[in-house]
């Protein structure tokens, strides 16, 4: 009888709790909490590359048949304009100069690279006024 008396007890109770669950009113559901992730990367600025190379021909058109109008040096950074066919119209960044390089010596400037700094040019030294030649003195 008292294992029979238990398992009624125990019925009960669950029966109960049961019950007592679905008449509880929970409040009202939570705020929808929207996860924002980092925030959208600022709209890309121009593409910077160095030069890979000792040397690299800057040349008017974007082929070896074209004139050579200039150098870019290793680890010059360069701005890319347009590119055509394995070429880059180029915009030399510190010494502001365009033309047509090959984009197999051009590698794309890592974020955490340092960024070098254009040269400033030096101002033009004041000129003296000019002094008049002392006269003979007669003897």
């Amino acid at each position: 009888m008292t294992l029979k008396c238990t398992r009624i007890g125990l019925a009960l109770c669950v029966m109960a709790l049961a019950l007592f669950m679905g008449c509880v009113e929970t409040g009202p559901p939570p705020p929808m909490v929207m996860e924002t992730g980092p925030p959208p990367p600022p709209p890309p600025g121009p593409q910077l590359y160095f030069v890979n190379t000792s040397s690299l021909a800057r040349r008017e058109g974007p082929t070896t048949a074209a004139p050579q109008i200039g150098t870019l040096n290793f680890n010059d950074e360069v701005e890319i304009l347009e590119t055509n066919s394995g070429w880059a119209r180029v915009g030399d960044v510190r010494r502001d100069r365009t033309g047509w390089a090959s984009m197999r010596y051009l590698q794309p400037v890592p974020a955490d690279r340092p960024r070098s700094v254009p040269r400033k040019r030096p101002a033009p030294a004041p000129k003296e006024p000019a002094q008049p030649a002392p006269t003979p003195k007669a003897m």
